[in-house]
């Protein structure tokens, strides 16, 4: 909760100082935006090792191969990564390249997913 309060706060002042800014210097604006996503993230990488331990603990109590599990992980984070990058693109005026960088996502999100489905695909030609 304290973590949840403190990037809220950064994001806030973030969001005040760029709106400020945006009328007199646009390319200030964009790079406090990424500024305050690069110290958001710093932020949030502090519980990363805690998440993971929790997963690996998940993972030995479950029996799941981690190779199905990995994965379901790097999709989350590419579709992390890919709203936070078409957010800022939006947000520098480029919608295009906000539109491409959703699409790249998707498609990043397919290949990773592809043991998956390669999994999925061999359990059912089992049934058969």
């Amino acid at each position: 909760m304290e973590t949840a309060a403190k990037i809220a706060a950064v994001c806030l002042l973030g969001a005040l100082l760029t709106a400020l800014l945006k009328k007199t210097s646009p390319d200030t604006a964009l790079l406090l935006a990424l500024a305050v996503c690069v110290v958001v993230l710093t932020a949030l990488a502090r519980g990363l090792e805690e998440v993971i331990s929790f997963l690996r603990e998940l993972l030995d109590w479950g029996g799941l191969s981690v190779e199905l599990f990995v994965p379901l992980l790097k999709t989350v984070a590419i579709a992390l990564i890919s709203r936070v990058g078409g957010a800022l693109c939006r947000d520098a005026g480029e919608g295009a390249m906000a539109s491409l960088v959703e699409i790249a996502g998707a498609f990043a999100a397919i290949l990773v997913s592809l043991p998956l489905f390669r999994a999925a695909w061999r359990m059912l030609e089992g049934l058969m």
